[in-house]
């Protein structure tokens, strides 16, 4: 008979966001909903704009890469709590799932404090995002200069 009509299809945001969380868990990401004082959403968020970061996903990432690389997981105690700890919100962050092993290896090392106060625990150690210098080996192995 005929060719089928092609449907004429709306994309909505709704299915714009299921296709982009779609693609980050099929990068092996996690999403992770944490509890946070609202004092230490506003340090994220200051954090945020003082690196020119893209979402609260980066800032978070970049904490705990920088925490991987300086800490191991027994190493970070919980500070005390904040003065608003009872006025908590609630964040929803995708992040790549070494750091989320990362965050519950800190929980279950402290007692199984919550992930929120993990990540506080991670930005107690953690003050400044900026990517640590990068020792660049002066000789190549193999590959020796004779005069």
């Amino acid at each position: 008979m005929g060719q089928p009509v092609a449907q004429n299809r709306v994309v909505t945001p709704a299915a714009c966001m299921r296709r982009k969380r779609q693609a980050l868990y099929d990068a092996d990401f996690v999403q992770c909903k944490l509890q946070i004082p609202i004092s230490f959403a506003e340090h994220l968020k200051e954090l945020k704009a003082r690196h020119k970061m893209r979402g609260l996903d980066h800032v978070v990432s970049a904490m705990i890469r920088k925490a991987i690389l300086a800490y191991s997981a027994a190493e970070l105690v919980p500070p005390p709590p904040p003065d608003d700890h009872m006025n908590m919100k609630q964040i929803a962050v995708h992040i790549p799932r070494e750091h989320h092993a990362f965050l519950e290896a800190i929980a279950h090392r402290n007692r199984g404090i919550p992930l929120g106060a993990a990540l506080e625990t991670i930005g107690a150690y953690v003050k400044d995002l900026t990517p640590a210098p990068v020792q660049l080996p002066l000789i190549e192995e193999g590959g020796a200069v004779s005069g």
